[in-house]
């Protein structure tokens, strides 16, 4: 094998490896509410500051659950939110929801592009003291999948290096 060849295969190897990794990209969208609870149910106005966006195309969900368990989806919008909100430029700063109604359930506040991996972050206001765990960003990729990337670049660069010790020898 040449050496053309070498280099032109780890490269193919390697770029294989780089589709399949996936970025670490956090999600730099955050929104925070003003209150960040309240002291029993009621009706509230709760300012809302959205940071990070870049798409001024978004909507904005008021839901009535505070649920911390609660997997958010196209379903779960439709269930708890009554649909897919309002239009709400997300970029423009903070800006005041009037009247909202606050139950023993609570509430998620929720901006989002209704794009598939738009930008999006939430906020959840429950009666009593704010939730000390604030929800983490997701980032990167499982770790196994790189493992398992990493394995098989390491086994083409074996491969590649026995096939070239081997012609050498012939």
């Amino acid at each position: 094998m040449t050496k053309t060849k070498l280099i032109f295969v780890g490269l193919a190897v390697a770029l294989v490896g780089f589709l399949f990794a996936g970025s670490a990209s956090a999600q730099d969208q955050t929104l925070t509410a003003d209150p960040a609870s309240v002291p029993e149910a009621g009706t509230y106005d709760i300012t809302l500051t959205p940071d990070g966006f870049t798409a001024a195309g978004t909507n904005l969900a008021v839901c009535g659950t505070g649920d911390p368990d609660v997997e958010w989806g196209q379903a779960t919008l439709m269930q708890h939110c009554g649909g897919f909100g309002s239009s709400q430029d997300a970029t423009s700063g903070a800006f005041t929801v009037e009247g909202v109604e606050i139950t023993d359930a609570g509430v998620t506040f929720i901006i989002f592009e209704l794009v598939p991996d738009g930008q999006s972050a939430l906020v959840q206001v429950n009666i009593g003291e704010a939730m000390d765990d604030d929800m983490l960003a997701d980032t990167g990729v499982e770790t196994s999948l790189l493992v398992i990337i990493g394995a098989g670049i390491a086994l083409a660069g074996v491969m590649v290096f026995g096939l070239s010790r081997r012609l050498r020898t012939l």
